[in-house]
């Protein structure tokens, strides 16, 4: 036992020197201590394989050993490891995060490129869930995602040239062009690449920036890290449209499962997994509503579900009006007064089709919040 316990002490200062070489920006360093890192405590837990009576510390090893495993990419170790760790007697809690762990391994399995070579101005974007198979998936499942990232990604390129936001026009087809492979097994993936057709190097595409901010602020989003993403994104329709945009490529649990993004950096895959929001996670939501005449107190929420039947972006008096009508039961139109960066990425492509929405009753009008399509089938 006092071995064990060496191992995993050394393993442990392998993970202090991961940590110190990261903040000093040597990524290729705190690789090579990560790796160390996982086979000393492997190494570890393995020492406690038939030693079925030393729980928690068994099991506890193991989730360790694992998860440095799933972090080095050594995904078929990770099962072995968990699976370990599963056939002892582990206390119930450990075990449901070894079966979370086991699933997020799975998942990462559809994260891999499986021979894809990705450019630094490339990006693979991976889906799972009960209907979608190896190399197949319902359309609109599909269709949504990427039309999802790829409003996400040619708005990032806008934000970080410091271009005020575009409400409404065509795209600078100058900024950033968009390109994406025919759907793979994976269990389904696609590659966007943001460029040129032609191969670039590291460091020279200005794609590889929107990549990396891109995957940077989904991982703020799919952390909950709501005060660090807005810190990032600081204009509010940048931010609003962002959000809203994320939220449609989040996984529902029944259809999709995960949705994961792959980008490749100093030889090492650089990934972010989208899963469905637990319930205990924190919402996050955009900067608020459009800016309005001052209220006297806020108004009252609301929830409406009803087709999109109108859309209104005309001038009034000097001012966009940025209206919809929800048409609901009984044919009843409510106007609805939708803010800056929602209408044409998340809005209008939702027109004749049942939504439902969230916002604030303002006397006549609801201020939009939120807004998705309702699933006929109630996925």
């Amino acid at each position: 036992m006092n071995d064990i316990k060496l191992t995993h002490r050394r393993a442990m200062e392998e993970m202090d020197s991961v940590l110190q070489q990261r903040l000093a920006g040597n990524e290729r360093m705190a690789g090579h201590h990560l790796e160390n890192a996982y086979r000393l405590e492997a190494e570890a837990a393995n020492g406690l394989f038939g030693t079925f009576d030393a729980e928690p510390t068994r099991s506890v090893l193991y989730r360790s050993a694992a998860t440095l495993a799933r972090d080095c990419g050594q995904h078929d170790d990770a099962e072995k490891l968990i699976h370990r760790g599963l056939s002892g007697n582990p206390p119930a809690a450990i075990a449901r995060e070894l079966r979370d762990l086991l699933e997020e391994v799975t998942f990462a399995r559809h994260l891999e490129l499986r021979g894809v070579e990705l450019g630094p101005d490339e990006l693979q974007m991976a889906i799972t869930g009960q209907e979608v198979g190896f190399g197949i998936a319902p359309t609109n499942i599909l269709l949504t995602r990427i039309h999802s990232t790829e409003n996400l990604l040619y708005r990032t390129a806008e934000r970080k040239l410091r271009r005020a936001y575009r409400d409404r026009g065509r795209r600078d087809n100058k900024l950033s062009q968009l390109y994406v492979t025919v759907p793979r097994a994976a269990s389904l993936a696609v590659t966007f690449r943001i460029g040129s057709l032609q191969n670039t190097l590291p460091g020279v595409s200005p794609g590889e920036g929107i990549v990396d901010e891109f995957l940077t602020c989904l991982e703020l989003f799919t952390s909950g890290a709501a005060q660090e993403l807005q810190k990032r994104i600081e204009d509010e329709a940048y931010y609003r449209n962002f959000v809203g945009l994320a939220q449609n490529l989040q996984p529902d649990g029944a259809k999709v499962n995960m949705v994961g993004f792959t980008a490749l950096r100093d030889g090492r895959p650089k990934q972010v997994a989208m899963r469905k929001r637990n319930e205990n996670e924190p919402l996050i939501s955009g900067f608020g509503l459009a800016p309005v005449k001052p209220q006297k107190k806020a108004g009252d929420p609301v929830r409406i579900k009803g087709e999109l039947q109108f859309a209104d972006i005309t001038s009034k008096s000097g001012k966009q009006s940025n209206e919809i009508k929800i048409a609901t039961e009984g044919n009843v139109k409510v106007t609805v007064v939708v803010p800056p960066g929602m209408m044409d990425d998340i809005v209008k492509p939702l027109w004749r089709a049942e939504v439902e929405i969230v916002g604030e009753q303002r006397g006549k009008k609801v201020y939009l919040a939120e807004i998705k399509a309702v699933d006929p089938d109630g996925g």
